[in-house]
């Protein structure tokens, strides 16, 4: 591996550009490289299939007295060496690749570690995760208590605070065990009488819906789109491109997936705005 000013050089033809986002080192694969790793995704993924469901994970803690929120500090960084050499000797091995076990680990990371940035980080992570789950889990069914995991997100709810302290204190022992620490600043135990946001979803009272700032920032992106694509644009509206389309798209898709009434409140909405600045745009 080269480092090359700004760049990380596995081969001439792949590479990672280095960039410093919010305090965070972000290693940008160059499109070869990106393209190489999604296809071997795809074959981890076969090998450790692996999906989050958000709106499940949400329904899961909706309607508990308490919910108990930890962080894995620097969850990339923290994933041992050995387990990512495990996950690609089986990857390979269900591959019959066995031979092209070392180009196909320095295909996906970085001076040891998880690069922050490529496609396959997260799933390869998710992968060596799973005996911390299964340990994480068994612990939450002796106390019966409810456990999801979105990434370095832990979630934990109960009808009783006193267990989810137990929970916190185990499960930071059980962390520490496989080589991974919490980010103490991120740990909340948050009761019922607050408002209990989970991935986004807010989940008291049984229910699950998106959460109000999040509506009214879509509501106002969509009303920007609307502008942009009419003759009433000024130069106070930001100026749309395919990127920003793409992100309303998605945005739009989660929408339809985690809260139905929200998305069929924002096609009467976009009837009114199709109205008013005369454009035919449908969400």
């Amino acid at each position: 591996m080269i480092l090359n000013k700004n760049k990380i050089y596995i081969t001439k033809e792949f590479y990672y550009t280095v960039k410093f986002i919010k305090n965070r080192i972000i290693y940008v694969p160059n499109d070869e490289l990106k393209k190489a790793q999604r296809f071997f995704l795809n074959a981890i993924k076969w090998v450790y299939p692996y999906k989050i469901n958000v709106l499940e994970c949400a329904k899961i803690h909706s309607g508990k007295k308490w919910i108990l929120k930890m962080d894995i500090k620097d969850f990339f960084n923290s994933v041992p060496y050995k387990s990512i050499e495990e996950v690609i000797k089986k990857v390979c091995l269900r591959l019959n690749k066995s031979e092209k076990y070392s180009e196909y680990l320095s295909l996906v990371t970085v001076n040891s570690k998880l690069p922050t940035g490529a496609p396959t980080s997260s799933h390869i992570a998710n992968a060596c995760f799973l005996p911390v789950d299964n340990y994480i889990q068994a612990l939450c069914n002796a106390y019966g208590v409810d456990y999801t995991r979105y990434v370095d997100d832990l979630t934990f709810s109960s009808y009783s605070r006193e267990t989810l302290k137990n929970i916190e204190n185990e499960v930071k022992e059980i962390l520490n065990f496989y080589g991974y620490k919490t980010n103490q600043k991120k740990t909340k135990y948050i009761s019922d009488n607050k408002r209990q946001n989970i991935l986004g979803l807010v989940v008291n009272d049984y229910k699950v819906r998106l959460d109000k700032d999040f509506k009214r920032k879509i509501r106002a992106i969509l009303h920007s789109y609307y502008v942009f694509n009419s003759s009433s644009k000024d130069i106070k509206h930001l100026a749309w491109d395919e990127k920003r389309e793409q992100s309303l798209k998605g945005y739009l898709s989660y929408i339809k997936h985690t809260d139905a009434a929200f998305y069929n409140q924002l096609k009467e909405y976009s009837k009114k705005l199709e109205s008013k600045y005369c454009v035919k745009i449908y969400p």
